[in-house]
């Protein structure tokens, strides 16, 4: 069987057209959709390691945070009652009249943190007395802070006001490896 030499050149291009396509569908294509495959690894990967260098700043944040509470703590007096710390201040800022109760109660802050908690009402207290127990009981070097307040002007005595407050204090750090 002879071809002519149109017929030959035309056998020639498809087998190389066929050679061609072979080669582009299993080795180029392949090639480019791993090394795709693998840019797209590289820019997750890039992403995760950004993620974990803003948690390790997170934690070493928390953990200076935890060391400064620890060394408040151990600055504070060793018998440090929030119910006594209260009392105190506010004898001293001539509050004490006004108390009608106060409830101690104790919270769980976390794994390593306890809490402690009053409630307290004082009723017919004037202004100025109020802000001057305020500012005495607002106390971060003892780690002592006024979570809630509610202030209504007291129906019965002009000038007063009726006041309920939740304080709060952190009480002790719990060794995690314990």
């Amino acid at each position: 069987m002879s071809l002519s030499e149109r017929e030959r050149i035309m056998v020639t291009i498809c087998g190389i057209s066929v050679v061609v396509f072979l080669f582009l569908y299993f080795l180029l294509l392949p090639l480019l959709d791993s090394r795709s495959r693998l840019s797209l690894k590289v820019e997750q990967q890039a992403v995760q390691i950004k993620e974990m260098k803003v948690w390790q700043a997170e934690h070493r944040s928390l953990s200076a945070q935890n060391q400064s509470l620890q060394a408040v703590l151990n600055t504070r007096s060793s018998g440090f009652s929030l119910f006594s710390f209260l009392e105190m201040h506010a004898a001293r800022s001539k509050v004490k009249d006004h108390i009608v109760y106060m409830k101690p109660s104790e919270l769980k802050g976390s794994e390593t943190l306890s809490q402690s908690q009053v409630e307290m009402k004082l009723q017919a207290i004037d202004l100025k007395r109020l802000v001057s127990f305020l500012e005495q009981v607002e106390s971060p070097e003892n780690l002592v802070a006024i979570k809630r307040l509610s202030i209504q002007r007291n129906s019965k005595e002009a000038g007063t006001l009726d006041v309920v407050m939740q304080i709060v204090s952190i009480d002790e750090m719990y060794d995690v490896d314990n």
